[in-house]
């Protein structure tokens, strides 16, 4: 019962943090944490830690399971293709160019990933019992990179999609 209770002000305690209001000033932006944020960043940091630490764990081996998945799909399914189309005088500009999309994005998800991991990485360094309003500013920096290799992941599946029904589209004679 007593876990639970941690638990839950762990989560409630992220919950807050994460939940919060950027605010502006005179064009730069300035990260502003509450007292409470700073309060349940000290109260709950060792358990943050260890959170961060197992999502460190998580996200490498997300990342290595994505970073084949994503090449697979381009060496062995998109790439050959178009090779085999151009052998036998096919053009098809939107393959090629759905391709070229793909392995640039696929680029663009790598070295995200990494640029999120180092964010992850620094994050997890930070003493935030003695310093929270740097741990803050750390967790908002690695959640914004974070946001960005989801949006890669998010595009790298739409020309996975888009690839199908081009292939359809040239199956079936349009």
């Amino acid at each position: 019962m007593k876990k639970l209770k941690v638990l839950v002000l762990i989560v409630f305690g992220l919950a807050m943090i994460f939940s919060s209001v950027k605010v502006f000033a005179e064009g730069e932006e300035d990260l502003q944490i509450t007292d409470a944020q700073r309060t349940t960043i000290i109260d709950h940091c060792d358990a943050m830690k260890d959170s961060l630490k197992n999502l460190q764990r998580t996200d490498s081996r997300t990342r290595v399971y994505l970073g084949r998945y994503f090449e697979t799909i381009l060496t062995n399914f998109i790439t050959p293709l178009n090779l085999r189309l151009v052998e036998n005088n096919i053009s098809d500009s939107a393959l090629l160019e759905n391709q070229t999309n793909f392995a640039e994005r696929r680029t663009r998800f790598v070295n995200d990933f990494i640029t999120y991991q180092q964010g992850l990485e620094e994050l997890v360094h930070v003493d935030c019992k003695s310093e929270p309003d740097r741990f803050y500013e750390k967790l908002q920096a690695t959640k914004d990179k974070r946001k960005i290799v989801n949006r890669d992941v998010m595009k790298l599946k739409g020309y996975t999609n888009e690839q199908v029904k081009l292939v359809e589209a040239l199956k079936n004679g349009q």
